[in-house]
């Protein structure tokens, strides 16, 4: 069975697969890799809603992808972006910080 990439080189080879055991050819011309029918797995609405839901309840970024079926590239930018569009407010904390006890997690990745 013959195909040709979408740029429409002659030059291929079979590379190994990816983790999904799908097979993964190599453009010998321009070194891209690439697989023949990739699946795309689009991100819904719900499950955009579900992942802030989980996160703001502390539900761990495994348990999402186990339950979702997510990768964890996709997740992780997304978490970054979620964290970083909510808005931490500290006004009014400086004139009472005498009787204020604040509890910080710590992040070690």
């Amino acid at each position: 069975m013959f195909f040709l990439p979408s740029w429409g080189s002659l030059h291929i080879s079979k590379n190994g697969s990816i983790h999904n055991k799908k097979r993964k050819y190599l453009c010998k011309k321009c070194g891209r890799q690439f697989v023949k029918t990739p699946i795309k797995h689009y991100i819904s609405k719900q499950e955009i809603e579900y992942i802030e839901r989980g996160l703001l309840d502390r539900i761990s970024l495994r348990g999402l992808l186990r339950m979702l079926g997510i990768s964890i590239k996709w997740l992780q930018n997304y978490v970054n972006k979620f964290y970083r569009s909510i808005s931490f407010e500290t006004s009014g904390l400086t004139s009472c910080l005498n009787g204020l006890i604040l509890e910080c997690d710590e992040l070690w990745s």
